[in-house]
């Protein structure tokens, strides 16, 4: 038993010894805690007395700046408002007495006339008396070359003035329909030469058109500033293909038949009721007439316009027809 109460005592002994422990370390954080919490009193305490150092300054400073103030104040009511006021009494008195003057001089000088002599403003007296003088003795000289009088001169004046007006409204009118005569023009030219590249081309196509039909291609180049018409050729025999732009380097019947189809070319650009053609198939050899025949009575009845052809070889080989008449003249006697 006394051995059982031995080991209780020391149960009981350790168990004090752990609560004794546990207070131990609670008052060590509570004593820490306090420290925090003295330490940021004592913060505080530095901050509010900074605030009031601080609360101090501005009061001191509301205090002087109300100190100025009654002081300005002061001066203002003593010193400034009667200045003031006597001021505004003189700005008072001067302003009817110029209004009294501006009265006075009106009755001398108009107003206007004053405007109309502000270029002389700030001359002295005896600039003034000196241009006066000048303009007295310029007022004589004109007065001795013109026999009229002001109010003559005047009318006149304001009659040239309104026909100048009406020269002018008139010139402006002109110059509207100038203008609008310009912009129509300019609009044609471009038109214009549009169209004469537009023509330059269609002749070129027209032109292939019928040197085809003997297997013959060209080219019609038109310098329309220069003012000079070329033709080039390619033959078809011409083994190297080279192009022909000298005519005279062709046959008498090549160069007859490219003339041809070129007068076919112009033909079909242009309108007229008569047409007439004569020895268009000069130095042309059989072939080469009878596609030119074909060719061209195939066009005149194609445009349906009348034509008339003149040729000194035989046409046996143009059938006639509706539209197709032969005559033939009889052959000369020897």
């Amino acid at each position: 038993e006394e051995k059982n109460n031995i080991e209780q005592k020391e149960l009981s002994l350790q168990k004090t010894n752990v609560k004794l422990s546990a207070a131990l370390r609670e008052v060590n954080d509570r004593r820490m805690a306090f420290k925090t919490f003295m330490d940021s009193v004592n913060e505080e305490r530095l901050h509010f007395s900074s605030a009031n150092d601080e609360l101090d300054l501005v009061k001191r400073k509301i205090d002087a700046a109300q100190q100025e103030k009654t002081h300005y104040e002061g001066v203002m009511t003593t010193k400034v408002l009667p200045d003031i006021k006597t001021a505004e009494a003189e700005y008072a008195d001067l302003q009817q007495r110029r209004q009294e003057y501006f009265k006075k001089a009106s009755i001398i000088c108009s107003e206007s006339d004053m405007e109309a002599l502000s270029h002389v403003a700030g001359s002295t007296p005896e600039q003034l008396s000196a241009k006066i003088n000048r303009l007295k003795q310029r007022f004589d000289q004109e007065s001795r070359r013109y026999a009229e009088s002001i109010d003559d001169l005047r009318a006149l004046h304001d009659k040239k003035e309104r026909k100048i007006l009406r020269k002018q409204q008139l010139y402006a009118g002109f110059r509207v329909k100038l203008n609008s005569c310009q912009k129509a023009l300019d609009l044609r030219w471009k038109k214009f030469q549009r169209n004469a590249g537009l023509l330059k081309r269609q002749l070129t196509w027209l032109f292939n058109e019928h040197l085809g039909k003997k297997g013959i291609s060209g080219f019609i180049n038109v310098d329309y500033k220069s003012k000079v018409l070329s033709v080039e050729l390619t033959m078809p025999q011409d083994a190297s293909r080279d192009t022909v732009r000298d005519t005279r380097g062709l046959s008498g019947g090549e160069r007859s038949f490219s003339t041809l189809c070129f007068t076919l070319a112009l033909h079909g650009m242009t309108e007229a009721p008569f047409r007439a053609m004569d020895e268009f198939d000069v130095f042309m050899d059989a072939v080469s007439r009878k596609i030119s025949l074909d060719t061209l009575v195939d066009f005149a009845v194609a445009h349906g316009s009348q034509w008339v052809f003149i040729t000194p070889h035989d046409i046996s080989m143009v059938k006639p027809g509706d539209r197709v008449k032969k005559q033939q003249m009889a052959a000369p006697r020897g």
